[in-house]
């Protein structure tokens, strides 16, 4: 069951991804919903510097929660704005961040559907139990 919710999960992200080129015109290019591709900005920004290396939180929010339990307007808007009040710098000016957002939303619902789990990498060390 869980395998089935995950495979579909993953399907309504390249297909969502696939209707936002299609409106523009531009050829289908699913890899941008991709989750490895997610994963892979957030390592680059280095999200994990407040939301913990396991994205679960730590000094800032839980994404993998906010993800799950907020709406995707409020998490764009969150990524790209920020909110200065609670220390979140906004990534709008970043031009991976916003070619990449569906990719960064993909691997986050992702890891909160438990269809992607946490990745170790070697060597890098938080105060996250």
């Amino acid at each position: 069951m869980l395998r089935g919710r995950c495979l579909a999960l993953l399907a309504l992200a390249l297909l969502a991804a696939g209707a936002g080129d299609a409106a523009d015109g531009a050829t289908s290019s699913p890899s941008r919903a991709d989750p490895a591709r997610g994963f892979a900005v957030m390592r680059a920004m280095d999200c994990a510097r407040c939301h913990g290396r396991d994205y679960g939180g730590w000094s800032g929010p839980s994404l993998i929660a906010a993800v799950r339990e907020g709406t995707r307007q409020r998490f764009d808007q969150y990524v790209l704005d920020g909110d200065a009040s609670r220390g979140m710098p906004g990534y709008r000016s970043q031009p991976l961040v916003v070619a990449e957002l569906d990719a960064i939303y993909a691997y986050l619902r992702a890891r909160g559907e438990g269809c992607v789990g946490a990745v170790r990498i070697p060597g890098v060390v938080n105060k996250q139990s």
